[in-house]
């Protein structure tokens, strides 16, 4: 891409994590994510369009989950974009971003960036 559309600060990640499309359960690792998508390698294929589940286990009894949908899928890479998640699940994935990101503050404005437009 010559002209970065992404809004976001995207974290470079390894995270062992899962995806759940209906009832299938696709294993996956994380590439890098932000506070509103991830770009994920699996070793099966997933179809566009498809509502899923992303579930990224931080320690025992504590996992980010977030419900989104497959936007691009190619090469066992899939890009997942964000749609809902429970109020514990975003300060988890907050904190990792965070607490990951070159520049920490600015993810603060991004999530400040976020709530304005649920208004």
């Amino acid at each position: 891409m010559s002209q970065e559309k992404r809004h976001r600060t995207r974290i470079h990640a390894g995270f062992e994590a899962y995806v759940t499309v209906g009832d299938e359960v696709i294993p996956v690792k994380t590439k890098d994510i932000s506070l509103k998508g991830a770009l994920l390698e699996c070793t099966d294929e997933c179809l566009l369009d498809k509502k899923c589940e992303l579930h990224i286990p931080l320690s025992p009894g504590i996992r980010i989950v977030i419900e989104g949908e497959i936007v691009r899928a190619k090469n066992n890479t899939i890009a997942m974009t964000f749609k809902e998640m429970d109020e514990l699940s975003f300060t988890e994935l907050h904190r990792l971003v965070q607490l990951n990101a070159a520049n920490p503050d600015d993810i603060d404005d991004e999530m400040l960036e976020i709530f304005e437009k649920l208004k």
